[in-house]
Parts: structure tokens; C-alpha cells; sequence
């Protein structure tokens, strides 16, 4: 589509933001990266709790894993391209081995990263099927139907991937420079790069380019944007089925806000009502990924139709667009706790009433939230 034409003092800025961003974005991402593999564990330790096993669970704790591995391999990338040894390209600094470690964190972070979009997806869908069919989707979405699911997102990925792992290589340049205080540096400084030499390695390097670009990035934000609002929907007709069904409610049922625990009413708008909220909080967690991912898609994608676009605009931007995925892969532990209660109770269960040498007192109220959690569980709530 041509070359991209940029002002001056477009590029500037961005140069100038990139300059100004990126000393800080090494320390700024080794944190990010450290909270965010510990609140994974976490996500994974009382995820996989019985009482916690649903369908969705199932998917949250591949979700945690996947996003667990991102962080861990983006954590020593951090450390060795920010903070050890700075941010300026040098022979000390860009050796072969860093540039080795380059090449196998490129292919293993597109994988792990991809796995964790891809799981997103399957847990709008799976949601979208239990909420808009109730009966239907007890069955179609159980346990092992979203084992399966989790597979079939590894595998695909894997085979989507495949053509990605093939087309780097490290290259080497001489490297001479005299520094500020007259000292001469001399050496070769590596890094990874796109293969292209020959007219089948630039043709293949479009292709998986554009298998990349569209369904890595592009599609799961355009799915995840269509089962949402489709949840969205979903959830106002049900608020609407609750609100009819209170209103059947008879008076002495009803009273002071309390439900009789006989009512089959009852019991249905409390369940309407849990799975409304385990909804919402899915909800978010799909709504922080489209927030943090949808802009590097749409870069993404101008990059292969815009010449220099890459060079001018992408390039001096990628370290903010890191520090957004990073954010939203370490978050989810935030959020489960704030908006789940059962995932609260089973939290403080295993961590806090543990560590406190919970007495016979605590270990019946423990009873009790395990009972209500194992109601939960068939309500396929989180």
C-alpha cells in the first residue's frame, strides 16, 4: 500500500517516548513478571481444589498456566536485555548465547502467549453455550468436553506456530564505536531476525506473517468482541427472568429480601443470580484481553500493509505493548478474588485458616463453605 508517510514530529514523538520508556520498562516488567507467576500458582493451587473443579475451572487453570510460562520466560528476556546489561546494542551485551536465548524465547513466548488467546476464546464460547443453554449445556460443556477443548487450543497452536519456529535465524554485524571517553570498542553484536535471503524465505515469511497477524491476534479479539456482547444479552434476558420470577415469589417467602429455601422459585433465582455474577467476572477477564490486545493486533496487521509503518510506529511502541499483555496475563488472580466468593473462601481456606491452625469452630464453618462451594460446582460457577 506504499510507503508510510509520517511527520517529523510523529516520529519524534514516538522516538522520544520509546527513549525516554524503555530503561524503565526492564525493572517495570521484572515485577509485573514476578507478582504475575506467583498469583498464577496461586490461580492454579485453588482452581484444581475439588471442590473448585468445574468446566470453567478447568479452562482458568490452563489459562493460569499458559499465562504462568509467559511471564516466566518473559522475566530473564527482561533481565538480560534491560536491566544487566542495559538497553544500548554492544558486543558485551549482544552476545551469540543472549542471541540464542533470543531465538528460543520468540518461538516458546508465541506459543505459550497464543495458548493463552486461544483458552480465552474457549471460555467465552463455553460460557456463552451454559448461560444461553442451560439444559444443553450441563452436557455439552462438562468436565471432560473442556479437557478435550484445552487439547485441541495446545495442539492447534502448536501446528499454527510450526511455520513461526522456522524463520529465525541469528545474523552478526561488526560492531566499532569510540565512546564518550575515547576508549574504541570493536566486536560483532548478534540478534534474531526474520529469514529472507531467498524469494521462498520472503514469500514464507508474508505467509506467516498474515497466519500471525489474523488468526493469533486479529480473530480471537473479533470472536472474544461477538461472544461478549452476545453474554451481555444474555445476561439482561436472564436479570429480566429473575426479576419475573420475584415478583411470583409469595410475601412470607419474600420478606426482609430472604428466600424460602423450599421454593423452587427460590432456588432458581439464586441460581440465576450466582451465575450472573460468575458471569460478569468472566466478563472481565475477556474485557481486559480485548482492552490489552486488540491494539497490538491492529499495529499488527498495519505493519503488513504499511511500509515503514513497522520501523516508525510499531517499533516505538512494542515495550508499552508488552507491559499491557504482561499486566492483563497477571491480573486474573485480582480479579478472582474480588468478584468470586467461592474463590475467596477456598483461598483463605487453604492459605489463611491453615497457616492460623483453624479450630474445631472454624473447621464446621469450613464444612459449611465447602458445602456451598460443592453447589456451586454443579452449577458450573467459579
Amino acid at each position: 500500500m506504499g510507503n508510510y508517510v509520517a511527520s517529523v514530529e510523529e516520529i519524534s514523538e514516538l522516538k522520544q517516548f520509546e527513549t525516554f520508556y524503555k530503561p524503565i520498562h526492564g525493572y517495570l516488567a521484572a515485577c509485573v513478571c514476578v507478582f504475575g507467576v506467583l498469583a498464577n500458582i496461586l490461580n492454579i493451587v485453588v482452581l484444581t481444589r475439588k471442590n473448585m473443579l468445574t468446566s470453567t475451572n478447568v479452562i482458568l487453570t490452563g489459562l493460569a498456566i499458559s499465562d504462568g510460562l509467559t511471564m516466566a520466560l518473559y522475566f530473564p528476556w527482561a533481565l538480560g536485555m534491560y536491566i544487566i546489561n542495559g538497553v544500548e546494542a554492544r558486543p558485551s551485551r549482544d552476545t551469540y548465547q543472549l542471541a540464542q536465548f533470543q531465538m528460543a524465547y520468540a518461538i516458546m513466548s508465541v506459543i505459550v502467549h497464543s495458548v493463552s488467546i486461544w483458552l480465552t476464546v474457549t471460555l467465552a464460547v463455553f460460557r456463552y453455550v451454559f448461560i444461553r443453554f442451560p439444559r444443553r449445556g450441563v452436557r455439552l460443556c462438562n468436565i471432560e468436553r473442556a479437557k478435550t477443548a484445552c487439547g485441541i487450543v495446545v495442539a492447534a497452536v502448536l501446528f499454527v506456530c510450526l511455520p513461526n519456529s522456522l524463520t529465525y535465524e541469528i545474523v552478526g554485524e561488526n560492531y566499532n564505536i569510540t565512546l564518550k571517553d575515547g576508549s574504541y570498542v570493536n566486536g560483532t553484536v548478534y540478534w534474531v531476525d526474520v529469514k529472507s535471503a531467498t524469494g521462498f524465505w520472503e514469500v514464507f515469511k508474508n505467509l506467516n506473517f498474515w497466519v500471525q497477524a489474523i488468526f493469533i491476534k486479529l480473530l480471537p479479539c473479533f470472536l472474544l468482541t461477538v461472544f461478549s456482547l452476545l453474554l451481555l444479552k444474555t445476561m439482561r434476558d436472564a436479570e429480566k427472568r429473575r426479576k419475573r420470577l420475584l415478583n411470583k415469589v409469595p410475601l412470607s417467602d419474600g420478606e426482609s429480601g430472604a428466600l424460602s429455601s423450599g421454593s423452587n422459585t427460590g432456588k432458581k433465582i439464586k441460581k440465576t443470580s450466582r451465575s450472573n455474577r460468575t458471569t460478569r467476572m468472566l466478563l472481565t477477564v475477556v474485557f481486559m484481553f480485548i482492552i490489552t490486545n486488540t491494539p497490538q493486533g491492529i499495529l499488527s496487521v498495519l505493519s503488513g500493509l504499511i511500509d515503514e509503518f513497522f520501523h516508525n510506529v510499531y517499533m516505538p511502541l512494542g515495550d508499552l505493548l508488552d507491559i499491557m499483555t504482561l499486566l492483563n496475563n497477571g491480573i486474573n488472580f485480582v480479579l478472582y478474588c474480588t468478584m468470586s466468593k467461592q474463590f475467596r473462601e477456598t483461598f483463605i481456606k487453604i492459605f489463611v485458616k491453615k497457616s492460623t491452625g483453624a479450630n474445631n469452630g472454624v473447621r464446621k464453618t469450613t464444612t459449611y463453605i465447602t458445602a456451598q462451594d460443592t453447589q456451586a460446582t454443579r452449577d458450573s460457577d467459579v
